[in-house]
């Protein structure tokens, strides 16, 4: 016997209703019968519940309306379903209102890009989407803050240390001036009112070669922030994208490499800036 697919029964003996079956419809309701049923009584077994709301077309249509209304229900809840860089579902958007699927450069897709990233992909995912090799110009203000820092710490080390050994440079120009103003007694908050006071008043002590030098290395400091601030979405992403490439080409574990080559290395970033902050102080005193 073939299966019931409707999943109907007949109106009168209640029995399943198949596709090799003889079945006739009441022409009122549309209720189901066995012809035989039907020709028993010779006219609906529902004809009771004509006109009423308890009409056998009429509580289909409701049955219908409520599956569909919680299909739907069923899809919206899906909807809002996302999945995490970690493979786990979770009602936070984690792509920015990218799609998984959608590419973000070269055959990498949004999903496979926050796999990489893993740390804060509601702000990198829909970045990397907009940004193009005729669109580098973005806005990362911790990059700005600490641009070698950052760098390691999204493990793009050549990045870090050629900025590192820039923004040292940049330090270490600034270095006689500042040694300067110590020995004529101006050890305090460079921008506090008394001491720019003093240093106008001492501008005469200050070789002019110094002067020029400092000069060069804050604007030298200065130029290097805003750079890696407007640029460094646009590197991590490129970043992100060759190394992703590399791993789909090359990669017996693709999940693995993803963690180990992606991701934040925060043990970087300390080094990163620390690296800054005293390679200086180390080359002075040694020099000294």
């Amino acid at each position: 016997m073939s299966l019931n697919e409707q999943n109907q029964s007949c109106a009168l003996c209640h029995a399943y209703l198949f596709a090799e079956d003889d079945v006739v419809y009441c022409p009122e309701c549309g209720a189901p019968h066995h012809r035989e049923c039907y020709n028993k009584l010779n006219k609906c077994a529902l004809e009771e519940l004509h006109g009423t709301e308890n009409q056998y077309d009429k509580l289909k249509k409701a049955a219908e309306d409520k599956q569909a209304n919680e299909e739907s229900k069923q899809f919206e809840t899906a909807e809002t379903d996302y999945e995490t860089p970690f493979g786990m579902l979770s009602p936070i958007d984690f792509l920015g209102g990218v799609k998984p699927e959608d590419e973000i450069d070269n055959g990498v897709t949004a999903n496979e890009a926050a796999k990489f990233v893993v740390s804060n992909t509601m702000r990198y995912i829909p970045k990397f989407k907009k940004l193009n090799k005729y669109n580098k110009a973005s806005w990362n203000f911790l990059a700005f803050l600490l641009p070698s820092g950052w760098f390691f710490s999204r493990k793009m080390y050549l990045n870090g240390i050629i900025t590192g050994a820039i923004e040292i440079i940049a330090t270490l120009l600034t270095v006689p001036f500042q040694l300067t103003c110590y020995n004529l007694g101006l050890s305090g908050m460079m921008f506090e009112p008394q001491t720019l006071q003093k240093m106008a008043e001492n501008m005469d002590k200050f070789p002019p070669i110094i002067l020029y030098v400092a000069f060069i290395g804050s604007i030298l400091s200065i130029v290097i922030s805003i750079v890696v601030g407007i640029l460094g979405d646009y590197l991590y992403k490129k970043h992100a994208v060759n190394t992703i490439r590399e791993i789909k080409e090359k990669s017996e574990n693709k999940e693995t490499d993803f963690r180990k080559k992606g991701g934040v290395n925060i043990f970087m970033f300390l080094i990163g800036v620390m690296a800054v902050q005293y390679i200086p102080a180390i080359i002075v005193s040694l020099i000294g």
